[in-house]
């Protein structure tokens, strides 16, 4: 069973009257079925080039008819415009229609203010809606996919609608990704269903972004892109290693047949030298009978020598010279290992700093926006991922001056959970359910870091003193390795992440980003989340006693009705804590020089 498909302009009186005729087979076909779609005249060339670049048709005018298969699938078949259709339906109906001009206006007409009434209607019911807005910008990093059906729970926003009323619009943001990738990706989030889901947008540019904004994700964006190069680098750099490898072995086995050549041939002349000696020396006996014996012995042993003399001074001089040549080959090499090691370092470098700078470029722009068309009193923004969070939330704030600075965050929840881990493996792993709390992270996520066990706690202990499982013992009483926790879980918890990051389209830390987001919004919305539990989190501090003013740094804090507050009860900064901190807030000061050198 097939059907058309009449679309054009709502006011086009052509399009009245493929209608007209529409009607007609409808009536007296039991199986034809027709389909139409009106289009406000402003946007009916907008329409139509979507239409016919999504199809791979060319078109142009109203209306433009096409024909489907119900319920079979399979590409729509273009007919083309109306003299099309009206030439379709008489040869293989047999049916015509004539129309006056006057009778095609007026239905034109009726069309277009049928419409302009829908319409209407439409954004009316839009109004009523009052959907809640989540953007995720860098929508194509691997974490997006995790923390997208999480975030259309009606548990996570319920301070934002009643149950009754929330609707979700998610827009997806992605200014370096593919357009097919990202609306590949909008399908797989309509296709979930889920009953909050009002609308999904993908977005390329930044017409739009941010509009109305309630929550706003930002996810490394051009991390991705970097990272994916680096990767294409790599691989081209393992096809010349292998072809150069290749080419060397060639090289020695031709020079293998060669040396097997020269010895064939020098065994054939020692062979022909013996016999030419047995004869000179029979011939010498017949011609030579009275020379003593002696004598001749004598001479023959005398060439042996000084043949094998001849020979040990020979095997010498070829043994220093392949020596020289060896110690000369390994110094170059070693010089040239030295010279790529230098090279590569001065390379990645470059990159660190041209990444910084693009970065800033962008997330000063994200700024303006955000505060231009956000939700202003309400909106969280929150960054996350593995590169420059302090420095992009910085931008962030001082770029949306509309909005409370505390309402900019760097989630640090990722490296607080993955130092709670290796705190219970150091103590024995989750055998018994083991597990570990209130773990704080001071600092520049990206760089120095200070781990806080001071009100570091562990449930489930096989130690001396045990309980039931809500009793907790402090993990400076059960675990005494200083040195460990000073240098070797710092160095895990950073280097961990940054090798699982380096990794192709870093998929290994997808999942604790979209957890550490997931924990933070649950916290900032007061959903499963224990009142005055701590967090730690990137933040804009403002008198603080440890950080500069005006400085984004992680540091511990409590979380509820849509803000934070610092903990300092129960912090005791000793030399190592501030250190630390301002080791970070003199790398962040320097992150921050580089990226703006050029504004």
């Amino acid at each position: 069973m097939a059907r058309f498909v009449l679309a054009g302009r709502a006011d086009c009186p052509h399009l009245a009257r493929a209608q007209l005729l529409g009607e007609q087979l409808r009536a007296s076909l039991a199986d034809f079925q027709v389909h139409e779609i009106l289009v406000q005249p402003d946007e009916w060339e907008v329409w139509l080039d979507h239409t016919c670049r999504a199809h791979g048709w060319s078109h142009s005018g109203s209306p433009v008819v096409w024909r489907e298969l119900v319920g079979r699938g399979g590409r729509a078949l273009l007919l083309g415009g109306l003299a099309d259709f009206l030439e379709h339906c008489q040869q293989y109906y047999g049916v015509v229609t004539d129309m006056s001009s006057e009778m095609m206006l007026k239905i034109a007409a009726e069309n277009r203010e049928a419409e302009e009434k829908r319409k209407e209607e439409a954004q009316r019911q839009a109004s009523l809606l009052q959907p809640f807005h989540i953007w995720i910008a860098g929508a194509l990093n691997p974490a997006c996919p995790i923390l997208i059906p999480h975030l259309l729970s009606e548990q996570l926003f319920p301070a934002s609608s009643s149950a009754s009323s929330l609707v979700v619009s998610l827009h997806l943001l992605h200014l370096e990704g593919e357009e097919e990738a990202l609306r590949a990706l909008r399908t797989e989030a309509e296709e979930l269903a889920l009953p909050l889901l009002h609308q999904v947008t993908a977005h390329t540019g930044l017409e739009e972004a941010f509009r109305d904004a309630d929550v706003v994700i930002l996810l490394d964006e051009q991390e991705v892109a970097v990272r994916e190069e680096r990767e294409r680098e790599k691989g081209e750099e393992v096809k010349e290693v292998k072809e150069e490898v290749s080419e060397k072995d060639a090289v020695k086995e031709e020079l293998r047949g060669e040396k097997e050549d020269e010895a064939k041939e020098e065994v054939k002349g020692e062979k022909g030298d013996e016999v030419k000696d047995e004869r000179e020396v029979r011939k010498d006996k017949e011609e030579v009978r009275e020379k003593v014996e002696e004598e001749k012995v004598e001479e023959k042993e005398g060439e042996v020598r000084a043949e094998k003399e001849k020979d040990v001074r020979d095997e010498e001089a070829k043994e220093n010279v392949e020596e020289k040549g060896k110690e000369a080959r390994d110094g170059k090499d070693a010089r040239d290992k030295e010279r790529e090691e230098k090279d590569e370092e001065a390379r990645e470098t470059q990159r660190e700093k041209e990444l910084l700078k693009r970065a800033s470029v962008r997330y000063r722009c994200y700024g303006q926006l955000i505060g231009e068309r956000a939700n202003v009193r309400g909106v969280v923004v929150m960054v996350a991922g593995d590169a420059h969070l302090n420095l992009k939330c910085a931008l962030l704030a001082e770029n949306a001056p509309a909005i409370d600075p505390r309402h900019f965050v760097a989630v640090a929840t990722p490296l607080e959970y993955a130092a709670r881990a290796r705190v219970a493996q150091k103590l024995g792993g989750r055998a018994a359910g083991k597990y570990v709390t209130d773990v704080r992270v001071w600092g520049n996520l990206n760089g120095a870091i200070h781990l806080d066990l001071q009100r570091a706690r562990v449930f489930n202990h096989a130690g001396a003193i045990q309980g039931p499982a809500f009793f907790s013992r402090p993990v400076l009483e059960v675990l005494h390795d200083g040195n460990w926790l000073k240098t070797d879980l710092p160095a895990m918890v950073s280097g961990r992440r940054a090798t699982a990051a380096s990794e192709p389209q870093g998929r290994a830390v997808s999942m604790s980003i979209a957890h550490g987001i997931l924990v933070v919004l649950k916290a900032w919305n007061g959903v499963s989340h224990p009142e005055g539990e701590v967090l730690s989190l990137g933040v804009h501090c403002q008198g603080h006693p440890y950080v500069p003013d005006g400085v984004v740094c992680s540091i511990p804090v409590t979380v509820s009705e849509g803000g934070w507050s610092p903990v300092l009860e129960g912090v005791h900064a000793g030399d190592e804590l501030r250190e630390t901190l301002q080791l970070a807030v003199d790398q962040l000061r320097r992150e921050k020089e580089d990226a703006c050198s050029d504004l």
